[in-house]
């Protein structure tokens, strides 16, 4: 029996009713795991983190996965219904995924599917990325690897999105010499020292960058500044910190290359956060089939998602979910009913049967 997108919403409401802030996620995970218990296949525990994995009878296997974890609560720790929305925290970001999971697990039979099915339920996707669940799923079960693709449901409005950014965070120190600022000439103002290249840098353009006929848009940001310990000292050093999101077509040590290049060689350089980008897979064949089959929009995905983990790890992904991505981390978070039941019917469809 097919589920509704009605149904999918209640299941949603009790999914946002379980509070699963990054680091209490194991009432939730304790939930799903109930859930997904019984008939075929088995369950898998990794921390507060569960897998489903079906009968494996040969076929190309394919991963849905979705985080159980949210930020904190803006006054919308419960769901309720209204608008032809599920509003409330994690509604869209990303609950609604989880919810067309098990109501995929719920109502399919996993012996008459054309691929071999595995769900992926990961915790402390919200908070620091060494803590990343999928992260220490992926390495816990190298039998994942084999995928011949995942969809990782993160809100996409229906959107099919592929890859992503990479992510590097880097300290550039300007050095100076400290003195009181009665006495300039005795010292070095740091701030003085970096203002022209802090002037350039800032002007780094939005630059579209084209992969596999998808646009991404390369970044460099000054995200924090800082200079000084006292009003009447001159600051002997100004620390900048650069964000820069770089394109699916280069790797880490690329953007790193890049990005020295334009800070002047006296200057301190220090990497202290990288992400490497998600693989664009859009001529895969799985990817192609689903792309084509429904008629879905593609793009580029600007953020930084767990696609990159998998395509980190040689499986084929992309993003595809219910959840509207502009709502993420608001108070106002909510995930239109309607996308629940169109997200469960594109993917029954596509699990079930080729296209006719």
């Amino acid at each position: 029996m097919r589920a509704t997108a009605e149904s999918i919403a209640e299941l949603l409401v009790t999914l946002v009713d379980i509070p699963s802030v990054t680091g209490a996620e194991k009432a939730i995970a304790d939930f799903v795991a109930a859930r997904l218990t019984g008939g075929d296949g088995e369950v898998l525990r990794s921390g507060n983190g569960v897998v489903w994995r079906g009968p494996r009878l040969g076929r190309p296997l394919i991963v849905l996965a979705g985080h159980l974890d949210t930020v904190p609560p803006q006054d919308n720790a419960r769901a309720r219904i209204e608008g032809g929305c599920v509003h409330g925290l994690g509604t869209t970001d990303m609950k609604a995924g989880d919810a067309v999971m098990l109501a995929l697990h719920e109502t399919l039979d996993p012996g008459a599917l054309r691929f071999d099915l595995a769900l992926v339920f990961y915790d402390a996707e919200e908070g620091p990325a060494v803590n990343n669940g999928l992260g220490r799923i992926l390495r816990e079960m190298p039998w994942l690897a084999g995928a011949a693709m995942a969809v990782l449901l993160e809100p996409t409005d229906m959107q099919v999105e592929m890859g992503c950014n990479g992510i590097l965070n880097v300290e550039v120190r300007v050095p100076g010499v400290p003195a009181h600022a009665a006495r300039p000439w005795m010292g070095v103002n740091a701030v003085g020292e970096g203002a022209a290249w802090l002037a350039g840098i800032t002007r780094f353009p939005v630059t579209p960058v084209i992969v596999q006929g998808l646009e991404y848009r390369e970044t460099l940001q000054v995200t924090t500044l800082h200079a000084g310990t006292a009003r009447n000292v001159l600051p002997g050093e100004m620390v900048a910190n650069l964000n820069h999101r770089f394109p699916p077509d280069r790797t880490v040590e690329q953007a790193v290359a890049r990005i020295r290049a334009l800070v002047p060689p006296q200057f301190g350089f220090e990497v202290v956060d990288q992400a490497a980008p998600g693989g664009v897979c859009l001529d895969r064949p799985e990817v192609m089939e689903f792309v084509k089959r429904f008629g879905a929009k593609v793009a580029g995905k600007q953020g930084w998602t767990d696609v990159a983990r998998f395509t980190s790890a040689g499986i084929p992904a992309f993003n595809f979910g219910p959840g509207l991505a502009e709502l993420c981390h608001r108070a106002d978070e909510k995930c239109p009913i309607e996308n629940l039941g169109v997200a469960y019917d594109w993917l029954a469809a596509f699990l079930e049967s080729e296209a006719g």
